[in-house]
């Protein structure tokens, strides 16, 4: 697994000192380290309009739980997206994706529908599920007190995010970034990213044809959950057009 490379920014980002080089290497290998020892990660995600430091209001939150040594993933979101409350769960399991809804009522807080392969119910998943991805694909730039700022290539923030912010995924310059910082607090691993900014180098033409309010910064934190239990898979699995939800733990 590739990490963080600690090398010198370019435009306005000036070289680190070569004693901040040295500590900017031993924070990034720390901080790698660190990420590479969760084998089952707690992570919450918040998307927000723009930095919460300028007023940034939030639009949805995920939480999660990643099983790095399976592969599998729980997901709960909360989304208040077009001014509608929406709260879905999503279980990862062996390639199946699964699918509970808080409308369903609290009855039906154990039942599953399979929505493998339907991407409108699924657009609140990520492609990459493994949340350690800031620190293994970000460019590193200098140290900023505990930050440590970075720059991440565009298809691997998109592919942290979830899936159907973007109707189509844009053509863009190989090399579109955006700018973040990440932040060690002990155990948790604290992470923004300044998505707008990321827009806001895009072309022109590309950035007019898509609708980039709903996405300006993603806030995150990890951590090595404390109940090392593994991501199991669903108990109840039914078709909510063939059995009503009230109903499914009898289908």
């Amino acid at each position: 697994m590739t990490g963080l490379t600690a090398c010198g920014g370019s435009g306005s980002a000036a070289p680190p000192k070569t004693e901040d080089t040295a500590l900017l290497g031993e924070r990034l290998e720390g901080l790698l380290t660190q990420g590479n020892k969760m084998d089952v990660v707690e992570w919450h995600g918040q998307m927000l309009t723009k930095n919460p430091d300028k007023g940034g209001t939030r639009i949805f939150d995920l939480d999660g739980r990643f099983n790095a040594s399976t592969g599998n993933s729980e997901v709960s979101m909360d989304s208040s997206m077009e001014g509608d409350v929406e709260q879905i769960d999503y279980l990862v399991v062996d390639g199946r994706t699964y699918f509970n809804s808080e409308a369903w009522g609290p009855g039906a807080a154990g039942c599953w529908d399979d929505i493998t392969g339907d991407e409108a119910r699924g657009w609140g998943l990520p492609t990459d599920f493994n949340p350690i991805w800031p620190l293994t694909s970000a460019r590193a730039i200098a140290l900023d007190g505990a930050d440590v700022s970075v720059s991440i290539p565009f298809k691997q923030v998109l592919s942290g995010l979830p899936r159907g912010l973007l109707a189509t995924v844009p053509s863009v310059p190989y090399d579109t970034e955006a700018d973040a910082f990440i932040t060690p607090h002990g155990p948790l691993i604290e992470v923004g990213i300044d998505v707008q900014g990321m827009w806001n180098r895009m072309p022109k033409a590309e950035r007019a044809a898509i609708d980039t309010r709903q996405a300006g910064w993603w806030a995150m934190t990890m951590k090595e959950s404390q109940d090392g239990s593994a991501v199991q898979p669903p108990k109840n699995v039914f078709d909510p057009a063939v059995t009503p939800p009230s109903q499914c733990m009898k289908a």
